[in-house]
């Protein structure tokens, strides 16, 4: 053999060495269980492991600075105090609640774009409510499988990507992506199109379930979890308040609205009116602090059975505390209910913080955590103390614009339902009379503004037609408003007014800001600690993990980088 020939063929072996160290041997594309990074020598690992998104359900703004003095250093004051916090982050959309909310987070658009208009919605299809994350298609699946009864919660009805679903298209499905709360549409939309799980809590076994749409049998951590039935020993347990007794006349007290939720009946036996654990006992046990305590048992089993932020390819965790807005609409904010709530509440975050600290690393997780909406006060105590409030029934604004499309273009049932604060009226009808469905609209709205408490309406064909007026309001109506699951008129009520039935105490969905101005913390790598003041948004919190992250953002993204809390790379 030649010099030269010898020189070639020792280059074509090095060649052919350095190529067989930078790409897996076949077979090893799969989940990794080191913190090998096969990305290149060049890879970001600054980059976080596992992204940890907490929502509490009903978080207004004003509850860190209320309660903030009574919480310890782990939890809240540790995020607020070593991260990012954001002190002007409003919903800019209408309606305000869980599931828009949820949507918001994590496609990072409002529900013009995403279609969650509402927790439910009027399906003019099938003429009836639905349920917003329903599936007529789809099987609640327990530890023995698939029900027999469809129905069931799934993602299908989400329009467009969520950033799990960018970090799993990113990674060749490597990221992997779990969310878990107590209600199912809190769990299904953060978990976005396709996830390695979603579940909630079935208040009529005591179980967590998920759907046949993720797949037809639980994995074997979630039937373990299950079967040792831990929810059981919370059966009878005392809620007594976790501070001194003194600390609670901050709280208001005697502001419900009926007696059955005056505040302040400590301690509360946990039975639910059963003589064991039952459905009534697993339906109270989530309004109570130990649920919160509950539902991180589960999400630290999903951490270690998952094996999340185990290796290189970040993985995302949503965890969604669902307590808190059970007792604030049975409380109401002002109640001890729920300042009881919200310290006990820290307590287990800081708690789940030291757990991942230990287990992913400090400095591998990043930390975002925000609420889906606001609350508003009882309408009963606002009053009381001399300011104007109230409740307004459905009842009275559907047969006001009833009425009134009567008057003027003759008998029927015009209106076909109100939900989300808005009419849908009945196409059909108004394509047989031969009449302006716009004119039909604007008699409705007027009407609606006769009932007290209205002090506003917006019509379908003047949102589609851009014929609203300009300003936050007329924004926040128009970026909710999506054509296919709408209604025709959209009321709007007076501040500390709202529309509902029953007897809640508090509710949300307005546009005010005590529904609307919820916390957005950014914590971990990444992030530039401060207090920052300028407008945002929950929708803002998707597109800044997808910078953090270096992918895609969701597909229908309208929010924008949080950029001023992003440290210098």
């Amino acid at each position: 053999m030649t010099r030269k020939r010898y020189l070639y063929l020792h280059i074509a072996v090095l060649s052919i060495c350095l190529l067989s160290a930078s790409f897996p041997a076949s077979g090893q594309g799969g989940r990794r269980t080191g913190l090998q990074d096969s990305r290149g020598a060049n890879a970001d690992r600054s980059a976080p492991r596992l992204v940890l998104v907490i929502i509490v359900d009903q978080f207004r703004y004003d509850f860190l600075d209320r309660f903030g003095d009574l919480l310890g250093k782990g939890g809240f004051r540790r995020l607020t105090g070593e991260g990012a916090l954001f002190t002007d982050a409003n919903y800019d959309y209408i309606p305000t609640y869980t599931a828009p909310g949820h949507a918001a987070i994590f496609t990072g658009s409002v529900p013009a774009r995403n279609g969650i208009v509402g927790n439910t919605w009027y399906d003019r299809q099938a003429g009836r409510v639905r349920v917003m994350v329903s599936d007529d298609s789809a099987r609640v699946v327990t530890n023995d499988g698939p029900a027999a009864r469809t129905g069931a919660p799934s993602p299908r009805v989400l329009i467009g990507t969520t950033i799990g679903d960018q970090m799993r298209l990113a990674s060749n499905l490597k990221s992997r992506v779990i969310a878990v709360s107590y209600k199912d549409r809190s769990a299904v939309l953060p978990g976005g199109q396709r996830p390695n799980g979603a579940y909630w809590f079935d208040s009529s076994s005591g179980a967590f379930v998920t759907s046949d749409y993720y797949f037809k049998e639980l994995p074997d951590w979630v039937k373990k979890f299950n079967s040792a039935k831990g929810v059981d020993k919370y059966f009878g347990a005392k809620w007594e308040r976790a501070l001194p007794s003194d600390v609670y006349e901050r709280a208001g007290s005697g502001n419900s609205s009926n007696e059955a939720n005056k505040s302040g009946k400590f301690p509360y036996t946990i039975t639910g009116g059963d003589a064991k654990p039952g459905p009534r006992f697993y339906n109270a046990f989530q309004a109570t602090p130990f649920a919160s305590e509950y539902l991180v048992d589960f999400a630290e089993a999903a951490i270690e059975a998952e094996s999340l932020g185990s290796d290189s390819f970040p993985d995302l965790l949503s965890i969604s505390f669902s307590t808190p807005d059970l007792v604030g609409h049975a409380h109401g904010p002002d109640s001890e209910e729920v300042l009881d709530i919200y310290v006990r509440l820290d307590r287990v975050i800081a708690d789940l913080l030291g757990k991942v600290d230990r287990r992913v690393g400090r400095g591998n997780t990043l930390v975002v955590v925000t609420g889906d909406h606001g609350v508003s006060p009882v309408p009963e105590y606002i009053s009381s103390i001399g300011m104007d409030a109230g409740r307004l029934s459905p009842r009275d604004i559907v047969e006001a614009a009833n009425r009134s499309v009567v008057a003027r273009f003759g008998e029927g049932k015009w209106v076909q339902g109100f939900v989300n604060d808005q009419l849908y009226l009945d196409r059909s009808l108004i394509a047989d009379r031969k009449v302006d469905s716009a004119e039909v609209e604007r008699l409705a709205g007027e009407a609606a503004l006769t009932v007290p408490g209205i002090v506003s309406y917006f019509t379908r064909s003047d949102i589609i037609k851009g014929r609203i007026q300009a300003g936050s309001l007329s924004r926040r109506v128009m970026n909710g408003f999506n054509s296919a699951r709408s209604g025709d008129v959209w009321v709007i009520t007076r501040p500390f007014m709202f529309v509902a039935e029953g007897n809640l105490a508090a509710t949300h969905g307005s546009p005010y800001s005590y529904d609307t101005h919820v916390p957005v913390i950014l914590w971990g790598p990444g992030i530039r600690r401060g207090r920052y003041h300028a407008e945002c948004s929950p929708a803002d919190i998707a597109p800044t993990l997808a910078v953090l992250l270096n992918i895609e953002p969701p597909s229908n993204r309208t929010g924008r980088v949080l950029a001023e809390a992003l440290a210098t790379q």
